[in-house]
């Protein structure tokens, strides 16, 4: 009976996700394996003849590598930042923490299309980065920053750092604080507490906070869109070009469940990677720590 009421409760949920997202996905993955005339819905047999086009093509090729290593960049800016502001919000006191995540979720609160649309206002050749750097005298001329990939990392970076954060953030308030004050008892210093103590302690909340930075970069449209060039720049944008803009929806099908197999492998990859090397370099450190 306890078994029966958990699936009972288990299916809303479940029903809504197969309806919502595993029968749209099967449908974009049968429709990858068909071939059609411009504008038409697929029809003959099925091939693999869009997945040869899109592997045999040095852009597609290059378009997919780039998305990619540029997620990873991505991913790696958000920690390097969301980690000190994340321990930041951990140490600073309670009247002052509630505002502070507020900031933290200002890129989640407001809208993904004006975030990005704002950052054109600081990156443009008139924008308010351009026009401090000509007053302080160290550029002659504006600096092209706009539909470049620099832009694009910055505004995806600017969209993903709550995740990274919230998740960091999470994971050091579940820290015993009698743990770090035990080690600093023992005569470690500060730095060594938290090499050893709370680095170590936080590692789940960044390889979750991670793993969220790199699945919205991989898969992320809008930033790519308003702050890259133009064309295909990003696969997500990529996409929207062979789907809406060509119409071909099964070339546009197969990029689409390559980027879905992509993500998903290398997601499983990092978190098995750290399920059997993180807790090795965790238990290692606490025994060069003792």
């Amino acid at each position: 009976m306890h078994h029966r009421a958990r699936f009972l409760l288990l299916l809303p949920a479940v029903l809504v996700l197969i309806c919502f997202l595993v029968l749209p996905l099967g449908y974009l993955v049968r429709n990858s394996f068909y071939l059609s005339e411009l504008g038409q819905s697929p029809k003959g047999a099925a091939t693999l003849a869009n997945y040869a086009e899109l592997f045999g093509d040095r852009f597609y090729v290059s378009i997919i590598f780039k998305t990619i290593w540029m997620s990873v960049l991505i991913t790696a800016s958000a920690l390097l930042a969301g980690y000190p502001l994340a321990y930041f919000l951990w140490r600073s006191v309670d009247r002052w923490r509630g505002v502070l995540m507020v900031i933290v979720l200002a890129p989640l609160i407001v809208s993904i299309v004006v975030s990005a649309y704002g950052w054109t206002i600081l990156l443009g050749n008139t924008g308010l980065v351009n026009q401090a750097l000509l007053a302080l005298g160290l550029i002659a001329t504006p600096l092209k920053m706009m539909h470049t990939d620099l832009a694009i990392m910055i505004g995806l970076t600017h969209v993903v750092l709550p995740f990274v954060v919230l998740s960091v953030f999470a994971s050091l308030e579940r820290i015993d604080p009698f743990v770090r004050e035990a080690a600093q008892t023992l005569g470690a210093k500060k730095w060594r507490v938290f090499l050893h103590v709370v680095l170590p302690l936080s590692l789940p909340g960044i390889v979750s906070g991670t793993t969220l930075a790199f699945s919205v970069s991989v898969a992320s449209y809008v930033a790519p869109a308003v702050l890259g060039g133009s064309g295909p720049n990003f696969i997500s944008t990529m996409i929207y070009h062979q789907l809406i803009t060509l119409m071909n929806w099964p070339l546009g099908s197969a990029i689409a469940a390559v980027l879905m197999v992509v993500a998903l492998g290398l997601v499983f990859a990092y978190l098995r990677f750290w399920s059997l090397f993180g807790g090795v370099a965790f238990h290692g450190r606490n025994a060069e720590a003792r």
